[in-house]
């Protein structure tokens, strides 16, 4: 048996340097801002050009920061037992901690559209965050001194998996 979930969270708070700041995931923040950034702006568009762009930078400027920083929350628990409450906190925790501070972030901002850009956030949030955990439980998206290298070769095949892998366990029922 690994690592609980409860060890790996109390050494993320215990050691927050290490797993967040020197842990900081630019593979999924790049991946992130890009998403991110470009939904902030669609759903902004109806208050002008100019407050779309300036919601879509607000986004971009968080997301990039706060998708590394989850994403090394993702990394350090990723291997976490039980599974099924490390999925939990992949799947929901990680997506509630970015809202709440996105919200605050975007409220401070003046984004004069944000409840449709954080409902898709959240979506995108929780999706970002299973794809995230699947990815490196596979050594995929994995920074620091774990990573194989090789990530974007292979990535369209292990999005495949992850879009498969609901029907196939249906199926094999």
């Amino acid at each position: 048996m690994g690592e609980t979930l409860g060890a790996a969270l109390r050494d993320i708070v215990r050691r927050p340097v290490t797993n967040l700041l020197t842990g900081w995931n630019w593979k999924a923040a790049l991946i992130s801002v890009c998403i991110r950034a470009t939904v902030f702006f669609a759903t902004n568009l109806r208050a002008g050009h100019a407050s779309a762009l300036r919601a879509s930078l607000v986004e971009a400027g968080f997301a990039i920061v706060a998708a590394g920083v989850l994403a090394a929350i993702t990394q350090r628990i990723r291997h976490a037992q039980p599974v099924w409450a490390t999925g939990i906190a992949v799947w929901l925790g990680v997506p509630a901690l970015l809202l709440t501070v996105q919200s605050t972030v975007h409220h401070l901002a003046g984004t004069p559209h944000m409840k449709t850009g954080l409902i898709a956030s959240f979506v995108m949030a929780a999706f970002g965050s299973g794809f995230n955990w699947y990815a490196q439980r596979r050594g995929l998206l994995i920074t620091g001194a774990e990573s194989a290298g090789g990530d974007w070769k292979l990535l369209p095949r292990v999005v495949l998996d992850f879009v498969l892998a609901g029907p196939r366990a249906l199926l094999k029922q």
